[in-house]
């Protein structure tokens, strides 16, 4: 073996002459992660088996509780080191069995009839699928999660706001008492990364509510969070604050956003919601863990992972079935390539970022009092679209230290380390109130961003929505990082 790897190092120098021997080392295993991973990937087969054999994950949910078993079963079946369990308290909000937005318009009648998709304000698919029906349409919507139920059906006008400050102006003007608030600001097209679009408007979903009932408002419609003009209501965790009253909150279609604001004039336009959602007492769950122990540093961890729940529509497929089958394949690919760590490699699946992250607090609770020290976290949230780098939350000077690494990346289409947030799950361990973290690295894993919010949170996140060799491509990255993450800490 020994021969075999001088061999090895002979070659990546002449393959790599720009690289000292022991880059050309990292140079040689890298590549040996990505052709495991591209020839003999075991990822997208559990993906599969996990969104086919289970479905939607939401927190406190049967599904994900039968879902959390089958990952323990399965991380066991691979032989690593430890699995295990860990508990949890969790929320549990339900849908109910009815969930209903009407509108009456004679407006959106004459504008259906009269369709021209140059106004800009819906596609073809809502004419086709409103065009034969009576007065009342049935618009695609969604109770966002952890809304309230209406307590019976509520009727009334609409109004659209655009923006906080539109908000702030007609409210203060006495314009949405009694209505039902539309909030309609789109996202930023001009934004390359579509997170950094989310990011501006998302304050809709999440606290368009108390936004609105603070000015005497019934109920909100919350315009999708998406880049997408189609007929698929996206959902999303919601609060309230509790000096307000609590109104119910749903997410409606782009499409259906851009034509009710198009027809916003009309002062014969009617609105009718019914809800049954509910939340029920907390209920136990738990992150589901695998590791390998560390030759050297056994009692120092290398944590990296993605969130088993998902919200209730689709299959939770890119968010974030991806992201925790990338960190079990990048476990796996070096076991499979006979890695021996020096640091402890700890694969987890958290439970409930989505509505709460409670098993991100639980993880780092369980840490500061057993002493588990960990010199670096990683998460994966971002979908299994094509990876393009890391964002990383440390000091400068270590991230100028990981940018030494981009050429043994380059290879692979990895270009993006920049400075910035890792994820729900990895902060509470750094940023939480214990002090053994405080000073880890933590990063997240930056996949291509421009289909993901296509399927965020909505129907569509289902298993045939991600490809095979993008969701490999991502483990193989998150593999090497880890490896050269084990290779390069504690060194001094």
């Amino acid at each position: 073996m020994k021969i075999q790897w001088f061999s090895w190092l002979i070659t990546g120098a002449l393959i790599f002459p720009g690289l000292n021997a022991q880059q050309a080392s990292d140079s040689l295993f890298i590549r040996r992660i990505f052709d495991e991973a591209l020839v003999n990937g075991h990822a997208y087969k559990k993906l599969e088996e996990l969104c086919k054999g289970y479905g939607s994950r939401l927190s406190g949910s049967d599904q994900a509780e039968r879902a959390v078993f089958w990952a323990g079963n399965m991380l066991r079946s691979y032989g690593f080191d430890t699995v295990m369990l860990q508990p949890c308290m969790v929320p549990r909000w339900q849908r109910g069995g009815t969930e209903l937005l009407k509108v009456s318009s004679p407006l959106l009648n004459k504008r259906l009839r009269q369709f021209n998709d140059t106004a800009g304000w819906a596609c073809e698919a809502l004419e086709e699928r409103y065009r034969k029906q009576a007065s009342w349409y049935t618009l695609p919507a969604c109770a966002l999660g952890g809304s309230v139920g209406s307590n019976g059906i509520i009727s009334g006008r609409m109004c659209v706001v655009n923006s906080q400050t539109e908000l702030q102006t007609l409210g203060k003007a006495g314009k949405l008492k009694g209505c039902l608030v539309l909030f309609n600001e789109p996202f930023d097209e001009t934004k390359i990364s579509t997170f950094s679009a989310y990011g501006g408007c998302v304050y809709q979903r999440v606290n368009g509510a108390s936004m609105a009932a603070r000015y005497g408002a019934l109920a909100v419609l919350v315009r999708s969070m998406s880049n997408s003009c189609d007929l698929h209501p996206h959902t999303g965790v919601m609060h309230y604050v509790d000096s307000l009253p609590k109104i119910p909150a749903m997410a409606v279609a782009t499409s259906v956003a851009n034509t009710l604001a198009a027809v916003a004039n009309d002062r014969d336009l009617v609105l009718t919601m019914h809800l049954d959602c509910q939340t029920l007492p907390d209920r136990q769950s738990h992150n589901a863990i695998a590791e390998q122990r560390g030759a050297i540093f056994p009692q120092r961890y290398i944590a990296f992972g993605g969130h088993f729940d998902s919200w209730d529509q689709g299959e939770g497929a890119h968010d974030d079935g991806a992201g925790c089958m990338h960190a079990f394949e990048a476990l796996r690919l070096l076991k499979a390539l006979g890695y021996t760590p020096r640091h402890t490699l700890r694969c987890v699946f958290w439970m409930n970022e989505e509505n709460g992250a409670r098993g991100a607090a639980a993880y780092a609770d369980h840490a500061a009092v057993a002493g588990e020290f960990h010199v670096a976290a990683i998460e994966s949230d971002r979908g299994g679209f094509t990876p393009r780098g890391f964002s990383i939350d440390a000091e400068d000077a270590r991230i100028d230290s990981i940018k030494t690494w981009a050429p043994l990346l380059a290879p692979y289409g990895i270009h993006l380390f920049e400075k910035g947030g890792a994820g729900v799950d990895v902060a509470p361990l750094k940023h939480g109130p214990s002090s053994i973290n405080r000073g880890m690295l933590q990063m997240g894993l930056i996949p291509d961003s421009q289909r993901y919010f296509d399927y965020h949170h909505a129907e569509t996140d289902v298993f045939e929505s991600v490809n095979r060799r993008e969701l490999h491509l991502g483990a193989a990255t998150l593999a090497a990082m880890i490896y050269l993450l084990d290779q390069s800490l504690d060194r001094d």
